[in-house]
Order: structure tokens, then sequence, then C-alpha cells
């Protein structure tokens, strides 16, 4: 089998780069978080009997940790410093004329009372790749920290050797959905969708499909078993119109 070096890649226009790794990572931890609520049970004067069941409310993104990720050669520098620009909207060179052109974007709307989105602010998607599709890894992250150890230098003072550790946090697209990533919970066709502020499934079916009568499907594809509430920045996966037919 063909061995397939890790990378970190991102092709936002505002903060383009990549960082391969000459060295795989010595160790991948990947985390996830369910809340849950807990199902209990009384007696008839009201005192609790115990747990009867759990229900699940939502999964958050999974969480990636990278250690002992190790850089050697002349372009350790280099490649650590993309690490860190990827965590500062506008860090890098393309990032500070990204961030000109935004700030005299916002300046020229404001003069006729609109403001546009606060994109700028958000941290570039960049996507951690290491292995054959199906078998290794593929997601869409943003980067959380880096701790990086600086561990040899030139006589110059030139780094050539720096260990560091990488926690990143994943990021639902439409690639999310695609089998090349079994951990999304998706299928072919799926697409995700954030939840807002006072959305639940009922409007969510009429907002994109034309009609509430699909809720169902969206709560069967999600595992939700109250349509009614829904928090706020959750991310669900709305079903294929070959699903719903």
């Amino acid at each position: 089998m063909t061995t397939t070096n890790a990378a970190l890649i991102c092709k936002q226009p505002s903060m383009p780069g990549a960082v391969p790794f000459l060295l795989n990572p010595d160790k991948i931890t990947i985390s996830r978080e369910v809340g849950y609520r807990s199902h209990g049970s009384s007696s008839a004067n009201g005192s609790q009997q115990g747990e009867t069941g759990t229900s699940f409310q939502r999964a958050e993104a999974l969480k990636i940790n990278l250690s002992d990720v190790v850089f050697t050669g002349p372009e350790t520098k280099e490649l650590c410093d993309q690490l860190l620009n990827w965590m500062s909207p506008g860090g890098g060179a393309a990032g500070q004329v990204s961030a000109a052109k935004h700030v005299q974007k916002r300046s020229a709307l404001s003069r006729y009372g609109f403001l546009d989105d606060d994109s700028y602010n958000q941290l570039p998607v960049v996507t951690f790749t290491y292995g054959p599709p199906m078998q290794g890894f593929y997601y869409n992250v943003v980067l959380l920290s880096a701790s990086i150890n600086y561990q040899r230098f030139t006589r110059a003072g030139i780094p050539i050797r720096a260990r560091a550790t990488i926690q990143m946090k994943e990021q639902p697209t439409l690639l999310g959905t695609l089998p090349t990533n079994p951990t999304s919970g998706g299928l072919p066709g799926r697409r995700a969708y954030t939840v807002t502020e006072g959305e639940d499934l009922v409007n969510l079916a009429r907002s994109q499909y034309g009609s509430t009568s699909h809720w169902r499907k969206v709560a069967d594809a999600n595992a939700i078993d109250d349509p009614l509430r829904m928090r706020p920045g959750t991310t669900v996966y709305l079903p294929s119109p070959q699903e719903l037919a």
C-alpha cells in the first residue's frame, strides 16, 4: 500500500497555504461530546426512582488533536509560522492584503448606511488529510491551538527542527456528507445546515423543502427526538430529495 504523508491545506483566497508533514503525526486523538437528556421516573409521593433512559439531543463537532508533529529542515520556521497565521484572521502577507481591502469595503459601505457581514473575522477552513480515501483521514477543520517547541538550530540561528501539538475542530461542509468521510453521519446528496436562533424542525422543513410534512425525515436523519427544541449553532444534515421520495 502506498504511504501518503499528512498535510494541512488551505485554499481560501485570503489565507492560502500548505503545511506538508515530512514526518507523520505520532498520535492522532479524535473526540466528540454529545448533548443528552436523562429521563427519570417518580414515585407516587414525587420522589425520584432513578433514571429510565437517555435521549440524544445533539452531537458537537469532532475535536482532533495531533501529537508530536515533527518538522525538520530549513523550512521548519516557515511551516510553523503558517500554522500560527491560520489562527489569526489577517495573519501573513496575503491576510494583511485581504484585511486592508476589507477595511476599505466596510468604510465605503458605512458611508451609505450599510455594513457587510463579519466574514473577515472567521478563522480559515483548513483541510487535514492523511492516508488514502475511505481508509484514512479527511477533515475540514479550523485550528484552535498550536504549541511549537523549536529544538534544533543552525549556527546562524535558523530553526531546523521543531515538535508541535495541534488542536483542531471539524467544520461541517458539503464534502463532509460524502462517503469519503464516514464520521460525518451523512449520506450522498445530503447537505449540512447550521441551526439559527428560533428555528425548529417544523419551520426548517418549511424553509428548505416548502412543506412542514418533511420534518420527521429530518428528525430521523439526525436522531432528534424533540422537533421543537434545537440549539442554535447545531449542525443538522438535510436529506436529499431522493431520500424524501
